[in-house]
């Protein structure tokens, strides 16, 4: 792992931005405020989720911890700073931060939740193993859910899938448990767990989310109006064409393919091991289905089906 690491340190330099893909970029008009419901990318594979008062948070992850302190095995802990940055980008006022939603347990998806929980008093949802390591990590209380399960929270109807990691070199990293009791301390402390994807259904509209690999089957006729995905690394992008056959989703989002180690506020930057290109080329198949890309922090509404299936999704909402 460590081998790895020191080899995307070699070749950070080559990942591009988002300028020659600007043309897939959506986002609200600077002050529109439109009905329905917004998304929000708060990089690595975090979203907010937002609908008439209520806002859901998936994998929400500011701190942005650098990759030597990851690649060295140094101690690693949430940047405050960066933190209460990120939540000046979050639903305030009136909204309702209903839950979190963490897809499995690395740093990059778990590091922050406890201290964003204790800011919003927002509801974890996540793996047993998951909430073994939030409640290590400080948190009180969290809900351990399984695929198969369904929650209510507000408008929010959740369901919890099964899911898959990605390998490097043959095996899904950080993923060997060393203390049942301490606190994790290290980014390899932080392990993967059990996977999870949610399919999330509020307003008449479906989004499925996941962090890497194949969803599980999804009822008969039931496809999605935003299928995220995550395709950070070659597993995930070997399964993007079985997860869009199953989904047949109206708006493909690729997801966790910015570097994770560069803070925010440096901007969009593509991983070294990511290849979008490719995952244009496997979107491109989908005919009904429309590719695109979120930028830090600028609020996207997903747009309601029109009334014919046939219709293609409304390319001007951008």
């Amino acid at each position: 792992m460590r081998l790895l690491l020191f080899f995307i340190l070699s070749t950070q330099a080559l990942g591009g931005g988002l300028d020659s893909y600007r043309h897939l970029v959506v986002a609200d008009s600077l002050g529109q405020s439109r009905d329905g419901v917004h998304v929000t990318y708060l990089g690595t594979n975090g979203y907010q989720f937002e609908f008439k008062g209520h806002a859901l948070l998936v994998d929400p992850y500011f701190s942005r911890v650098d990759l030597w302190s990851v690649a060295l095995g140094s101690h690693i802990q949430p940047n405050t700073s960066r933190i209460n940055d990120g939540l000046r980008h979050l639903a305030s006022g009136n909204c309702r931060m209903d839950a979190i939603l963490v897809t499995h347990g690395h740093f990059d998806h778990l590091l922050d939740v406890p201290a964003l929980m204790a800011k919003t008093k927002a509801h974890l949802i996540a793996s047993t193993s998951a909430i073994d390591l939030a409640k290590r990590a400080g948190v009180s209380y969290g809900e351990a859910v399984k695929p198969g399960n369904v929650r209510q929270i507000g408008p929010w109807k959740i369901r919890v899938l099964s899911a898959t990691h990605d390998r490097l070199f043959g095996k899904v990293p950080f993923d060997q448990q060393r203390s049942q009791s301490e606190a994790p301390q290290r980014a390899s402390d932080w392990i993967c767990g059990e996977p999870l994807a949610f399919f999330i259904e509020v307003n008449g509209q479906r989004i499925y989310i996941d962090s890497g690999g194949t969803p599980a089957q999804l009822p008969p006729n039931e496809s999605v109006d935003l299928a995220i995905l995550g395709v950070a690394l070659p597993d995930s992008r070997a399964r993007l064409h079985v997860a869009l056959e199953r989904l047949q989703p109206r708006y493909i989002l690729p997801s966790h393919q910015d570097n994770f180690f560069r803070p925010l506020s440096a901007g969009f930057q593509f991983a070294p091991l990511s290849d979008f290109r490719f995952v244009q080329r496997e979107c491109a198949q989908q005919k009904r289905s429309r590719l695109i890309l979120l930028d830090y922090f600028r609020p996207w509404t997903l747009p309601k089906a029109a009334s014919s299936k046939s219709q293609n999704p409304n390319p001007k909402n951008s």
